[in-house]
């Protein structure tokens, strides 16, 4: 339970979209609708979930902050680039590998390796968030959509 794994936090006072133990891939439309003008919506799902949640964040007067990749297409990126746009609010991309050291240290040391037009990226990560991404990844968008947008700031 969330409260044993953070000391001071009562879930009780926690809504959540869709209700525990309920599968609903639209829950975002009553989350989205739980919120008002000003909310900051903060999506971090399956890549090709984020534009569908992001639009409807901002049709209801809401700041998105969406992770990488924010949308997979060009069109999807004007698109939600308009609709932010329109709804006059903020639509920003989280940039967090930007701030990683092992990041910060190759970004200091490209100049000094001259021009190159290629690089290759190699997916690392804790078993346990390999079996949560194995549901999606590869299916509902390519992998190296999510992986290699991190690399790219």
């Amino acid at each position: 339970a969330l409260g044993d794994v953070y000391s001071g936090i009562d879930p009780s006072c926690i809504e959540t979209w869709p209700p525990d133990g309920v599968v609903d891939r639209e829950a975002y439309v009553a989350a989205a609708d739980a919120f008002g003008p000003g909310d900051v919506a903060v999506i971090f799902t399956p890549d090709d979930t984020h534009g569908p949640i992001a639009r409807a964040c901002l049709a209801r007067g809401m700041h998105v902050l969406l992770t990488k990749p924010p949308v997979k297409t060009l069109e999807e990126h004007r698109s939600l680039a308009a609709a932010a746009a329109d709804a006059g609010r903020l639509c920003a991309v989280e940039v967090h590998k930007r701030y990683d050291p092992i990041y910060r240290d190759a970004r200091d040391r490209v100049p000094s390796l001259g021009a190159f037009s290629y690089f290759t990226a190699h997916m690392s990560q804790p078993k346990h968030q390999l079996d949560t991404f194995k549901a999606w990844a590869g299916k509902s968008s390519d992998i190296s959509y999510y992986l290699n947008s991190h690399h790219v700031d």
